[in-house]
């Protein structure tokens, strides 16, 4: 990479941190207004009916967006005839799969209610959910269409506009049926969300008119073929391993229930771990992501020069910087669990599953920056087939091991699959690229760092979720961070010469010997 592309690649990831961060804000936001309005157990069940309306959107949706990128990409050089024939192939696409996506929902919610989901309260919410599916289908068009004319700002003035809307109505909305039950906050919550999708299109559409006026119109017919050659085959994976992760989260609350729990606790379990303490770990998961996003094109471009150098040196940085980000946010999560568990969502339960999640978190962020490193080589079927036999096997362990160990158990598959998805990720990656990992160098200092930073804030500051305020817990977070930071940097040093002594010294013995 050249100066220039540097900072380029600076700024991009900068920027995409801060939309990612504003929307997950909002999310997390909303969430904590959420789960005070309605408790754990509606959590838990509007995070159940999200859970089978998210497979009915990968339906609707999946292959659109990623198709209409490359071949309006790939049409900008042939002419705008040929962009506006792409377009309505791709509206065409959409309207199929999204109305049959509405169609389906809307005539079998009552039996997804009662038979899959096992709670009649969810069939209405279904249905008002199956009305954002077509609005959904024709946005991803237009989100396509602006990655592939570089203009990514219109799709994140979208998101943010979108996000803030759904925000801003459930608190409204909600306030408005306090006291009024969890089946009519999960239906409000429907009704927001099918509202905030459709201001999304409608924003989309109007953005997408203004940039398509006075250009030449075409025929879209010759266009659909290859729409449906590309989009197709990702939406078949997508559907299989949706369909298998909508599957695990179905049977999630129905084997606690064999564990002894209630449904309504049941229900609660799962509110607080997936609707409460995996959008916080996940949370700083922002910066990686959006990072790790950039380096697709990165590792594309050295691969198509046939520059291995450069996407070795890329690979070593992209771990050491995984690694080393995802043991700080692990040890921020732990220090932190129970004032993060209680100052978000006024929960307890809620710590104490924050803090049985940190241990896995580097794995899970090493594992993402993994698969974005796959895909920017080309390796993307691969990186799909080991997701969709992690969905399988995850589906297994919420069988056998939930009746057994009840929510701990989940907890044991997080880990196990993780370790196996990361496991067999790298496997393949280090098939292609031989990178070196340096793990004493990457791993040691920021581990020691962590562990005296969490010791000495120990030893300074009270612990304690059920008192600590905002302020006072910014305060601990920055103290913690320069300490960690302090630490690493003198540790690095301390390793980096050591290791310069050990490669010196070899040297040195191999001049001898020659």
């Amino acid at each position: 990479m050249t100066v220039s592309d540097k900072k380029r690649f600076f700024k991009n990831g900068v920027l995409l941190t801060l939309v990612a961060l504003s929307m997950r804000s909002v999310g997390l936001f909303a969430s904590s207004f959420v789960s005070g309005a309605v408790g754990a157990e509606g959590v838990g069940l509007y995070t159940l009916i999200m859970t089978l309306f998210g497979f009915a959107l990968t339906f609707a949706t999946s292959g659109i967006s990623l198709a209409m990128t490359n071949l309006v990409a790939a049409a900008l050089g042939k002419g705008e005839r040929a962009v506006s024939a792409v377009l309505r192939a791709g509206i065409a696409y959409a309207l199929i799969f999204g109305g049959a996506a509405t169609a389906v929902l809307w005539l079998f919610a009552p039996f997804f209610g009662a038979s899959l989901l096992s709670d009649v309260r969810t069939v209405l919410p279904l249905r008002i959910l199956a009305l954002s599916l077509l609005p959904e289908a024709l946005l991803s068009v237009f989100t396509g269409y602006f990655v592939g004319i570089r203009r990514v700002a219109n799709n994140a003035l979208v998101q943010v506009a979108s996000q803030l809307l759904r925000l801003g109505l459930t608190v409204l909305l909600l306030k408005q049926t306090a006291g009024e039950g969890i089946a009519v906050a999960c239906t409000v919550l429907a009704a927001v969300a099918v509202l905030s999708d459709l201001f999304a299109f409608l924003l989309a559409l109007f953005q997408f008119l203004l940039s398509r006026r006075r250009k030449p119109r075409g025929k879209g017919g010759e266009a659909f073929s290859p729409v449906c050659k590309m989009a197709l085959p990702l939406a078949v994976s997508a559907y299989l391993r949706s369909a298998l992760l909508t599957l695990e989260h179905i049977l999630i609350p129905r084997r606690l229930r064999l564990y002894g729990q209630s449904v309504s606790d049941s229900l609660a379990s799962y509110g607080v771990l997936h609707g409460m303490a995996l959008p916080l770990v996940l949370y700083p998961m922002a910066l990686l992501s959006s990072f790790a996003s950039l380096l697709v094109p990165e590792f594309a471009e050295a691969q198509a020069k046939g520059d291995k150098a450069r996407s070795e040196r890329m690979c070593e940085r992209t771990f050491c910087a995984s690694l080393r980000y995802g043991i700080l946010t692990a040890a921020l999560l732990l220090l932190f669990s129970e004032e993060l568990g209680n100052l978000v969502y006024h929960s307890t339960e809620a710590g104490i599953y924050i803090a049985m999640l940190a241990p896995v978190v580097p794995i899970m962020y090493l594992d993402h920056a993994t698969d974005q490193m796959l895909k920017g080589i080309g390796e993307q079927v691969a990186s799909m087939w080991i997701n969709i036999t992690d969905s399988l096997l995850s589906v297994l362990l919420v069988w056998f091991l939930l009746p057994v160990m009840g929510v701990w158990g989940y907890a044991v598959m997080i880990v196990v699959m993780e370790l196996y998805n990361f496991s067999l990720s790298l496997r393949r990656l280090r098939r292609r690229i031989r990178f070196r990992i340096p793990l004493l160098s990457a791993a040691v200092p920021p581990l020691l760092s962590a562990w005296l930073s969490c010791r000495l804030s120990r030893r300074l500051f009270l612990m304690n979720g059920t008192v600590t305020t905002l302020p006072w817990m910014l305060v601990k977070l920055v103290f913690f961070l320069c300490v960690f930071a302090a630490q690493s940097i003198l540790l690095s040093s301390i390793f980096s010469r050591f290791s310069r002594g050990r490669g010196g010294d070899r040297s040195e013995k191999s001049v001898k010997t020659a």
